[in-house]
Formats: C-alpha cells, sequence, structure tokens
C-alpha cells in the first residue's frame, strides 16, 4: 500500500482539486495526508514513510516540495495549477488516468540533478541547501552596477560587471536562465548553467560546465547592494567579501513525467514554437 502526502498550494482552484484526488487515492487504498504550502510554513509531517508527493499548484511548490523531499527519495508527480507548468507536467483533466499509471508503476521516473549552495562569511562556510532550480546572485534594490568575480575548480573565471549571475541546473534552464538568455538544457542532463544578468562587458557569455565543477562567487560590492536569491524563494542580503558557493548536490529530484506529452512537446506549447 503507498503513503501519499498532497503538497497543495494555497488557492482555491489547488485545493478544490486536491480533494478529488484525495478521494481518488483512499477508493485505491492510498493511505494520504495533506499539506497547504503555506507561504513560511513548514511541513512538519512524516516524510521518511512516504511512497509518492502529489505536488497541486504551480512551478513554485513544485520546488518547495522537491527541496522538502529529496533527501528521503520520494518521488514527486505535479498536477498544474498554476501558470507555467514546465515541472507541474500533468494538466488536472488528466490527473486520474496520470496517476493511475505511476501507482501501477507504469511511468519510468526521471532523476533531475539538483545543487547544493554555501556561503561563506569570514572564516565560516554555511551550508544553504539543496535547490532544483538556481542560485542567482543579483542587484538588491538599489540600481547599480553589481561587481563580482567567478572561479571554477579554484580557477578565476571571469569578473562579471552587471546585474548579477545566475547558477543553474538543467531544469532551471527553462526558468530565470533563460529569461537572461542562457540556453535550454535537456532536464535529464547533468550540467551548471553560468549565466550572467545583463553583464555591462558584453564578452561575458552563458556558459555551460561539467556538473562535477564547483562555482564561487565573490561578492565585491558594498553591503547591502547584492542579494542571494535560492530557486526564486529564499534569500538574503550579502556583505562585501562574502563568497557563494555552488555544486551538484548529493541528492536528486525523483519525479514522475507526464507521459502524455515529451519534453519538446512541452517546449512547443510554453514558448509558443511553430
Amino acid at each position: 500500500m503507498k503513503r501519499a502526502l498532497l503538497f497543495v498550494k494555497d488557492s482555491e482552484k489547488a485545493i478544490e482539486t486536491s480533494k478529488k484526488v484525495e478521494e481518488f487515492l483512499k477508493k485505491r487504498g492510498v493511505f494520504t495526508e495533506v499539506f497547504i504550502n503555506l507561504r513560511g510554513s513548514k511541513c512538519r509531517l512524516n516524510l521518511e514513510d512516504k511512497n509518492l508527493l502529489l505536488v497541486i499548484g504551480g512551478d513554485g511548490t513544485f520546488l518547495a516540495g522537491a527541496r522538502l523531499v529529496a533527501k528521503y527519495r520520494v518521488p514527486i508527480l505535479g498536477i498544474n495549477e498554476g501558470r507555467f507548468g514546465f515541472l507541474t507536467e500533468v494538466e488536472k483533466e488528466y490527473a486520474f488516468e496520470v496517476l493511475d499509471l505511476a501507482l501501477k508503476d507504469q511511468i519510468k521516473l526521471q532523476k533531475r540533478m539538483m545543487i547544493s549552495a554555501y556561503l561563506k562569511r569570514g572564516k565560516i562556510r554555511h551550508f544553504l541547501g539543496d535547490y532544483l532550480n538556481d542560485v542567482v546572485v543579483s542587484k538588491s534594490t538599489i540600481a547599480r552596477m553589481l561587481e563580482l568575480d567567478a572561479y571554477t575548480e579554484g580557477k578565476f573565471m571571469m569578473r562579471v560587471f552587471g546585474d548579477g549571475v545566475i547558477v543553474s541546473t538543467p531544469t532551471g534552464s527553462t526558468a530565470y536562465a533563460l529569461s537572461a538568455g542562457g540556453p535550454i538544457v535537456y532536464p535529464l542532463s547533468e550540467n551548471l548553467l553560468f549565466v550572467p544578468i545583463c553583464p555591462h562587458t558584453l564578452s561575458n557569455r552563458p556558459l555551460v560546465l561539467p556538473s562535477n565543477f564547483e562555482i564561487k562567487l565573490i561578492n565585491l560590492s558594498p553591503d547591502g547592494m547584492a542579494f542571494l536569491t535560492l530557486d526564486g524563494q529564499k534569500g538574503m542580503s550579502l556583505k562585501k567579501g562574502d563568497q557563494v558557493i555552488i555544486k551538484k548536490s548529493k541528492y536528486y529530484c525523483l519525479m514522475y513525467p507526464n507521459p502524455k506529452r515529451s519534453f519538446f512537446e512541452i517546449l512547443k506549447e510554453k514558448l509558443k514554437w511553430g
């Protein structure tokens, strides 16, 4: 018997859909618990005994769910009740059909690479967490150019003058990195994307790096000018000299894709290709 956690966006439509999904699962003998993802709230339910995380919401809800269960190796299925649906691939009209296939183990799980982020301030290095999309150092509300030094594998790579830098996973290549001019990378690839944001030096171009590289960003701007954002949902102000270190996580996001649509069909739909 499977044990599922319904991780639900705090919206009327998502909550209504979650009730229908819960009823569907109970009829199939699946024990369910429901958590409404309120802003700033923490899930205190037991995750170690779960066989499935059902995300009902948008891509932001999916990212929060991925961070929650990655270390427990709980697979995720996303039902779209948001705007974009790059991660919550299953539209609700097909939810029960796809969910039934997942319960019967008739969908092959995907392993999506995640990244670990650290902040080194002075001599102390803090672990910040594991993230599915991206780690971003960008300018704060003051509209001045940031100055960052970027290193990889201990070697100086470039000095960035501009609005900041995005370090992204392949999954995150269709998020902020895409809008900043980065490449689309197939989500099952294992690479790190380094994407300068509006660089003043136009020769600073996006890079695709091996997944085993470690990237270090050193903030050279005055205190409070730079801001660190993690998966677009968590963040903090940086001080001059702070080092943000990003590398491949030891954890993966395990997710059930929509068997009715390939990645390229999703791109065609979302990006209005031909």
